[in-house]
Order: structure tokens, then sequence, then C-alpha cells
């Protein structure tokens, strides 16, 4: 998209007209830093395709901030995760306060309508969505989770909703988040995107700053099986310093556009990642997961195992950097890709790469994409089961071992059951 493509579609203007407007009652020297270079990815062809991105995220509609908006939590509970948990609601770019737990025995919940915390970053680019949430949040969140002794850390719980959009216009929310997290030993967090079927574009950048031996599950989840309407993309930084264990887990089932970024940074030695994924994508969506991970630290491993489903015309794009820095000595590194095209037309890309250098490293790389066997179906054929079934039963456990990865049984049953309904296909997983 050159720059005539950009003055078409009137982005600069709209973007500049709701900065006007928000800098009114949330204008700091950041946002303002941050307003300049948003300016500058917008209108330097340089930048060319993250402007493509952009612009196809928004698809011509009129682009407005999202109204505030409270909301009856009875509403959101069948969308809900069975979780005895601290929950947080981000409703339309804002904290529900009235319905979020922000007083609480085990997070300390700062938020601030001023954007004015100041983390040092030397490894992260900024792009055109990271300069967006600075300068267009309309509420920074800070959550600081120390140890606390004797005391058993309940889950927190993230719950991302929009609601409230009924015209051709596009609602956008923009949130600031920062995590810290310092000397806990056991800890889960699980973020929640609810993708209801209405037009709304959500730009999240988190940053999660993990110190001291604490021991972290991060899982995120994105839910809804019919949506086809909105947008999402989110920009994670995870600093990792002295004997971190950091486990991640995603499972995108995909809305219209859907775009990931995530940077991991080993500073400290001694850490260790497993990172691990599953993303789905139907019709004509797309999904662009961009995963960066540095060693700078010596004795730390990272292992990622990922793995994407594609009908229809859709299209899920993957690139992974491994990183080595030259101190990192003694480092492990694992990067696995498995796919599956379950139709002509989807399309799957996927572009690892290694950049060592350290020699005294262990690093390796895999990467699969095909189609479910037929010899497989043949054989289940063979011994009595419908095409039908078989197909279903090769496709399961094509998943299943990442799913075992999801330790609370109740919050694995339920995205079971929503993958089963994503793709129309009967629930064979407790057989399996």
């Amino acid at each position: 998209m050159d720059m005539d493509g950009l003055m078409k579609n009137n982005i600069y203007n709209q973007i500049k007209n709701i900065y006007k407007l928000h800098k009114k009652y949330h204008f700091s020297n950041k946002s303002e830093i941050n307003w300049l270079k948003l300016k500058i990815l917008l209108k330097n062809k340089k930048y060319d395709n993250d402007k493509k991105k952009f612009l196809e995220y928004i698809n011509n509609n009129f682009l407005i901030n999202s109204p505030t908006l409270s909301i009856n939590k009875n509403k959101l509970k069948n969308f809900l995760f069975e979780i005895d948990s601290v929950i947080l609601f981000f409703i339309n770019g804002k904290i529900d306060k009235n319905i979020s737990n922000i007083n609480n025995l085990y997070y300390k919940i700062n938020i601030n309508t001023y954007n004015n915390i100041d983390y040092k970053n030397n490894f992260f680019k900024n792009n055109i969505f990271t300069c967006l949430s600075e300068t267009l949040t309309k509420e920074i969140v800070s959550i600081d989770i120390n140890h606390v002794k004797n005391i058993n850390i309940k889950p927190l719980y993230l719950v991302y909703f929009n609601e409230g959009n009924k015209n051709n216009k596009i609602f956008m929310s923009n949130y600031r988040n920062y995590i810290y997290i310092n000397n806990i030993s056991s800890i889960s967090i699980i973020e929640h995107h609810i993708n209801t079927d209405e037009l709304y574009f959500n730009n999240i950048y988190n940053t999660l700053i993990l110190k001291n031996n604490s021991k972290v599950e991060y899982y995120r989840f994105f839910t809804n099986e019919n949506n086809n309407k909105n947008c999402c993309s989110i920009n994670n930084e995870y600093y990792l310093y002295d004997s971190i264990f950091l486990k991640k887990y995603d499972l995108f089932i995909s809305n219209k556009h859907m775009n990931q970024s995530n940077n991991f940074q080993f500073i400290g030695k001694k850490s260790k990642l497993i990172y691990k994924s599953i993303l789905f994508s139907k019709n004509d969506n797309l999904i662009n997961i961009n995963n960066h991970i540095e060693h700078n630290g010596k004795n730390c491993c990272s292992i990622q195992s990922h793995k994407a489903i594609s009908l229809d015309q859709s299209t899920i794009n993957s690139i992974g950097l491994l990183k080595i820095n030259k101190y990192a000595e003694k480092t492990n590194g694992q990067i696995n890709y498995s796919s599956l095209l379950l139709s002509n037309l989807s399309k799957i890309n996927i572009q690892p790469k290694l950049d060592i250098f350290n020699k005294n490293v262990k690093c390796q790389h895999s990467v699969f994409t095909g189609k479910i066997d037929s010899n497989q179906i043949f054989f289940l054929r063979s011994r009595g089961i419908s095409f039908k079934k078989a197909y279903n039963i090769l496709f399961i456990i094509f998943i299943k071992d990442s799913l075992r990865e999801i330790n609370n049984n109740n919050l694995k049953i339920k995205i079971s059951k929503k993958i089963s309904c994503y793709l129309s296909v009967e629930n064979f997983f407790n057989e399996f």
C-alpha cells in the first residue's frame, strides 16, 4: 500500500482526529513522543508493509475510539471459564472497575490515565500497533506480584470483551499493560479474548518482567468459533532474569485478522521457556504470528512447539527467529512447527530462522506441513471405521498432545468442545 492508498483511506487524518480528542484527557510527554513516531510510521514509505497490514485491518471503514461501556457481569457468565481466580474485565478499551477484582490479597493493581511508565526497552522495535497503544490507551495498567508467604496465589484471569457497535464504524480499543512478577514460586495467568460478532479492532501491548526464581504459566485463548468480523493485534515483551521458568500456551480460534508479535529476552542466567501454541483459521481469515527469542544469558533453554490448522481460503503466516548472542554459552534452543492444510485453497507459510553467535550451544529446528494421510484413513476404514470418523480421529490425534499442556481440566474440556464446534467435527477427545 503506497502513500496514495494511505491518503485515499484517510487513515492518518482519522487517527489524528482521535488523538486530538484523546490528549484533552490523557496527555503525557510519552504519548506525545509516540504520536510523533506514529506519524513517521504512517507517512514513511519505508514502512509500507506495516501500513498495508493496518489498512487491511480497518477495511476502509470509519475508525473511532470505542465508547466507554459498563456491563452486567451476568452477561459474560456463559463465555467465562470456571476458574477460582482474580478477574480483571477489559471492556471497550478500559478496565470495568465495577465488576473487576481490583482490590484483592494477591495483586497490586494500579490504573493510570496518563502514560508515564517508562520501562527501558533495548530490544523491542516499535511498530504501528505499539505506537497506537502508547499514544491512545485510555488507562495504563500495572500489576505487581511479589512474594507473599504462606499464601497460595490465585490465578490472574484477564478478560477482553467488546460490545455496542451496531453500525459500520470500527470501534478501536487500545491497551497498555505492565505485569511485574518477582520471587513467585508458582502463578498462573489466563488471558481470554471473547470475540463477539461485531466490528471492532483490539490493539494490546503487554510487557512482562519476570525476576528472581519466579515460575509462571501464561495462557492466552481466543474462543469464539463463529466470528468473522473483528480484528486484533497483540504485541508482547517478556523479560526473563535469573532462574525463571515460563510456560506459555496460546490457542487461537481466529477472527477476521489476527496479528501477534512475541519478543522473549533472556537477560539473566539459568532460565527456561516452554512455548506451545495451536492456531486455527477458516473462511478467508488471516493470522500473522512473529516470534523473536533472544538469548543473552548463560545456561538458558527455550523449547517451542507450534501447530497450525488452516481451512477454506484462510492463511496462517508464522515467522520464528531464535537468536543466540555471543555471551549466551550452553544455550539449548529448539523450534518445532507442524501444520495441517484441510482444504486445497488454504495456506500456511512458515519461516524459522536461527542466528547463532556462540559455538557452545545446542540448537535445532524442524518444519512439517501436510494433509491428513490417506493411507491412515484407508487403514482405519479397513477396521470398520467410517470415513468421517477416521478423518476426525486423525485430526484430533494431531492436536491432542498440545491440549495436554492445559493443566485445568474444566478449561481443557471447554476448549475441546469449542475446537470441535469450530471445525464441525465430532468430539472424540475423551476417547484418547
